[in-house]
């Protein structure tokens, strides 16, 4: 269950709750779940909406690594009973952290026990940390974990080096640090149809919030994201230089062995292996004897 977006002091009481991870949770990596498996109990995950460097820094703000969707998903994966989101805005950035600490207490007036990564900070300011939510905690009849990074390959996980994985097409490396394979959703909509009049119909992607990895024809997995089931595909990221570029990157996928109306759905796309980098070619018929060969690959690579 997702509730919100919505302001902290607009969010109804959710009794029954006893157990309560905080945190922005982007990409629901090994550290966040680690956040979260720390608590027993009914347990829900509060995040926030936006980042909230989009409000603080917008010039510093990450590209993000789960849309809000995927974030529930994943951590309904580890057992959470409800995600809420709390709208980051001014007017949370400029609670403090005691007001802050006495809204969640009056949204989950049952709470027990808070898990938090050990170095988040909250409040006007980043006026609290850890060792302050346990004296406010203590005030309000619940107690705090405050949980240490957790380490892999001699450095801690976190969505920064997650980001610079995907940027470096290491994508195993960002699967271990994510506990699965990177995800990246988007809407089906209508494209110019080239991919059909070659012969190989295309998922064109919209509405992509996320991070992307360098342009490039890729090898990967595609999913309905009502759907578990995953086909073979093969993922076209760029400006498609043989064709007129409006200077604007597209993402298409030509799913293997399927045939259905994908318009207006939402596709995952995930399992990513690089083939080979765009190029222009001289005709279509060049184009298509190319994407018949990186068809192949994908098929073998699967």
């Amino acid at each position: 269950m997702l509730i919100g977006p919505k302001s902290l002091s607009q969010l109804a009481p959710h009794p029954g709750v006893t157990g309560l991870a905080i945190g922005v949770f982007d990409g629901v990596h090994l550290g966040h779940q680690a956040v979260v498996r720390s608590l027993t109990g009914n347990v829900a995950a509060l995040t926030f909406e936006p980042h909230p460097l989009a409000v603080i820094a917008p010039d510093r703000v990450p590209p993000r690594l789960t849309t809000l969707q995927q974030k529930l998903a994943y951590l309904r994966s580890q057992g959470t009973v409800a995600v809420v989101a709390v709208k980051f805005d001014e007017a949370l950035r400029e609670l403090s952290a005691s007001d802050f600490v006495r809204e969640i207490r009056r949204v989950f007036p049952d709470l027990k026990e808070v898990a938090i990564g050990q170095n988040w900070s909250f409040g006007r300011n980043r006026e609290g940390n850890a060792a302050r939510l346990s004296e406010l905690a203590r005030e309000y009849g619940f107690t705090v974990k405050a949980i240490a990074p957790v380490e892999f390959d001699g450095a801690s996980v976190s969505s920064t080096r997650i980001r610079e994985a995907i940027l470096q097409r290491k994508f195993d490396l960002a699967a271990k640090l994510l506990g699965r394979s990177y995800a990246v959703a988007g809407l089906v909509t209508h494209g110019d149809e080239r991919g059909r009049q070659l012969g190989f119909p295309t998922a064109n992607l919209a509405e992509i919030e996320q991070l992307l990895p360098p342009r490039g024809i890729y090898a990967v997995r595609a999913r309905v994201a009502a759907n578990l089931t995953k086909y073979r595909a093969v993922m076209n990221l760029g400006q498609r230089p043989t064709f007129t570029s409006n200077g604007i990157d597209s993402l298409e996928v030509h799913l293997l062995d399927f045939d259905a109306d994908l318009y207006g759905q939402r596709l995952w796309v995930s399992d990513m292996i690089w083939i080979r980098d765009e190029k222009s070619f001289p005709n279509a018929d060049a184009l298509k004897a190319q994407i018949i060969t990186d068809i192949a690959k994908a098929r073998a690579l699967f």
